[in-house]
């Protein structure tokens, strides 16, 4: 009998070492460890300056040197000094009035303009393209009004054209079409 409290006794031992085991293991897997991926450090990726005279800046780091507008006591288009500039530019111009005509022209262009000083005056016929056809002016010209006619018949075909009269700097192109 003795026999069978002692299996007993070491079987129970054994249970509840087994189960003492289990619930360790199990009690040992609910303990938090930290895990490598979830406990990243938050690098800091902010750039200080560290200069003991450094510049004065906003918050977001953008320097600021603003001048205030300070609108002056006159009126800016009752000045006196913008509107004698003004009409003096509106005369600055050396070619004026481009005309050209018949358009559609079959044989003789006519071409008027009136030029404010004497000036070397170039008139050429150009292509769609802006290739040049042929010059059908290039002399200088005294001041005034000016009508010139030009034979054209026989130098481009049929088409659309465009006529360029310069003086100096300026060009003022004028489209016309041949028949």
């Amino acid at each position: 009998m003795m026999n069978v409290y002692l299996r007993s006794f070491v079987a129970s031992i054994v249970l509840s070492l087994m189960l003492g085991a289990s619930s360790y293991a199990n009690n040992f897997s609910q303990v938090p460890r930290p895990d490598s991926t979830k406990s990243k450090q938050k690098v800091s990726t902010k750039i200080t300056d560290t200069r003991l005279n450094k510049p004065a800046y906003l918050k977001n780091g953008v320097k600021v040197s603003f001048i205030p507008f300070k609108p002056a006591k006159d009126n800016f288009f009752m000045n006196s000094k913008f509107m004698s500039t003004s009409k003096a530019g509106l005369n600055d111009k050396v070619l004026n009035n481009v005309k050209v005509y018949p358009n559609p022209i079959s044989d003789q262009l006519n071409l008027s303009f009136n030029v404010s000083k004497e000036a070397t005056v170039t008139v050429k016929i150009m292509d769609v393209l802006g290739n040049e056809i042929t010059t059908l002016l290039s002399e200088r010209i005294a001041a005034g009004d000016q009508n010139k006619p030009f034979q054209i018949a026989s130098r481009i075909t049929s088409g659309f054209y465009f006529i360029r009269v310069s003086v100096g700097s300026e060009v003022i192109t004028k489209r016309i079409s041949v028949l």
